[in-house]
């Protein structure tokens, strides 16, 4: 299997100055960072709910599994196997999955008005996850 990559998503709604804008890591798709990966890397990517309302993150292409809740390790036999994850203000999320299938695949937030920059889309809590050989 090839070499780790870790990221930290910190995802959160922005309502200065009356607008409307979901961010991660201070930035709306489709200004979001992609995250290149080679095919067989492992992925971790760290979810945490800074903003004031839950996002439940959905990942395209893969199954994930919840590695780490608040900073804390899962044990390996209790770690759910899952796609989408709800992230609650407050809340940090370690998921983990191997990008076993080349391509770009989506990750994103399921609440719709939270895929839109001041409610144009595509936009807000997005961004692509591309996996090459």
């Amino acid at each position: 299997m090839a070499g780790s990559r870790e990221h930290d998503l910190r995802r959160h709604a922005d309502g200065r100055n009356g607008a409307n804008y979901f961010t991660i890591n201070g930035k709306a798709f489709p200004s979001t960072e992609t995250i290149n990966v080679k095919t067989g890397q492992r992925v971790r990517l760290r979810l945490i709910g800074i903003g004031q309302f839950i996002h439940p993150m959905h990942l395209h292409g893969f199954s994930f599994k919840v590695v780490a809740s608040d900073g804390h390790p899962v044990p390996e036999a209790a770690q759910l196997t899952k796609d989408t994850i709800s992230v609650a203000p407050g809340e940090r999320y370690d998921i983990e999955f191997i990008a076993t299938e080349p391509g770009k695949w989506m990750l994103h937030c399921h609440i719709l008005h939270h895929t839109t920059n001041d409610n144009v889309e595509p936009g807000g809590l997005m961004l692509v996850v591309n996996v090459t050989d």
